[in-house]
């Protein structure tokens, strides 16, 4: 450690350390054990994809029994539809499916639970694993949002017209997730 002398307003030498004050060390040594438990803990995500190029879109924290909503309106039919979706065990889980119409492209008959309810149809009790869950992003009508926790995320946010998206459950850092998703 290298001392300086200076002088005071007395005229008199006091010796100066150019060493680094402890509170920095300190500082340091908090910063890393932040960093390292950031990286250290792993969490669950839904995460969404670019289904052609794989690239990375959008991702939210997601915990086994939490339930996600996909929204949209129908390309032909043009009612709503709503298809309900829970995780358990890293799978996807399609649980519930609800629209307003019969008609091209929507279910006609069922072997599930079916009942009408306020207006539309609802297919309930599902239970199947989603190995691929695919959606293409709808370019002026369809309207797609992700709705989790009451809040809904548009597609058109996150991905680009007639893009097809891919949503898949991945055990990521929380340091992973804070660099996709705020840097």
């Amino acid at each position: 450690m290298k001392k300086v002398l200076s002088k005071n307003s007395n005229g008199k030498g006091i010796a100066k350390s150019n060493a680094l004050p402890k509170n920095f060390y300190i500082l340091i040594l908090i910063l890393s054990v932040i960093f390292i438990f950031l990286y250290l803990y792993r969490i669950s995500v839904l995460e969404a994809r670019d289904f052609s190029t794989h690239r990375y879109l959008k991702s939210w924290i997601m915990k086994d029994d939490e339930t996600f909503t996909i929204s949209y309106t129908h390309s032909v039919e043009l009612c709503p539809v709503t298809e309900t979706y829970l995780i358990k065990d890293r799978e996807i889980i399609l649980t519930e499916t609800y629209f307003e119409s019969f008609g091209a492209g929507l279910p006609a008959t069922t072997p599930y639970t079916f009942e009408m309810k306020n207006n539309g149809f609802r297919i309930y009790n599902i239970n199947e694993v989603m190995d691929n869950l695919i959606y293409r992003t709808g370019a002026e009508r369809a309207n797609h949002k992700l709705i989790y926790k009451n809040k809904a995320y548009k597609f058109l946010d996150f991905s680009e017209p007639r893009t097809g998206v891919r949503f898949q459950i991945c055990g990521i850092s929380l340091l992973a997730y804070i660099i996709k998703e705020w840097l």
